[in-house]
């Protein structure tokens, strides 16, 4: 029953996620529509500014990161603190479907919608203008994996935090803003200033953009402890907050 449950609870919320153009846009192309763009105006071969690497190969790894700050920031809570405004959840809770299986529904379907738009990033930049790995593309993607579990568990928690949809979509986006810009998918962070280097460190985008950096030119999981260390903090952190925090109804 709960099997079945998951299942159709699964592509319910996918199809859901497929009917809004604006969530659909921003989850699956945005992130590859940007590598192309910046690609083929800042692609301009090797440059001694990123290190005798072109624009596309200093930034590539770092570009998946700004799904996960759309992805959590904004999407996540936005659509949940929607279907809680529209009694949507209020009417499961008087189902016999349990809150796990509701939880494990709608983190599939976001985690299914992340891996592919950070996917696409990375296949655009990889087949367009040939910035390949350098390192295990397999271990890259379980970087990519374990940062959106993270900013998953991030999602829920602001999720239970935000007074509202409107509030959601509106924080959530000048937040995104922010991680974006830390992220180093536009400027390389080495790039950078000391100073706002330094300040770029309170930022977790900022740690998985050095996780799938470093993984991408082929460094070992055991020099990465730091942002990997930081990642799996926030998946315990924020998953408890969420779980703790979860809420069917407006308070």
């Amino acid at each position: 029953m709960t099997m079945t449950s998951y299942r159709a609870l699964t592509i319910t919320l996918f199809r859901s996620q497929l009917r809004e153009p604006v969530g659909l846009f921003f989850s699956f192309i945005f992130a590859p529509l940007l590598v192309l763009i910046l690609g083929l105006i800042f692609d301009t071969g090797p440059d001694p500014v990123f290190g005798g690497r072109s624009f596309i190969e200093a930034t590539l790894p770092a570009f998946p990161s700004l799904v996960l700050a759309i992805v959590g920031v904004v999407m996540v809570p936005a659509g949940h603190l929607s279907l809680r405004e529209s009694g949507a959840l209020r009417r499961l809770r008087l189902t016999p479907l349990r809150p796990s299986t509701f939880v494990a529904a709608d983190l599939s379907v976001n985690f299914m919608v992340g891996m592919i738009g950070m996917m696409a990033a990375l296949a655009v930049g990889w087949a367009v203008f040939g910035a390949s790995p350098s390192g295990n593309i397999i271990l890259v993607l379980l970087a990519a994996a374990l940062g959106l579990l993270a900013f998953l568990a991030l999602g829920y928690t602001l999720a239970a935090i935000y007074p509202s949809s409107g509030a959601a979509t509106g924080i959530g986006n000048v937040l995104m803003l922010l991680l974006m810009l830390s992220s180093g998918a536009f400027v390389p962070l080495a790039t950078m200033p000391e100073g706002v280097q330094t300040v770029m460190n309170f930022s977790p985008v900022r740690h998985f953009a050095v996780l799938m950096s470093g993984l991408w030119e082929g460094q070992a999981w055991s020099s990465l402890l730091l942002p990997i260390g930081i990642l799996v903090a926030m998946i315990i952190v924020f998953g408890t907050l969420g779980s703790i925090l979860f809420r069917w109804d407006r308070a």
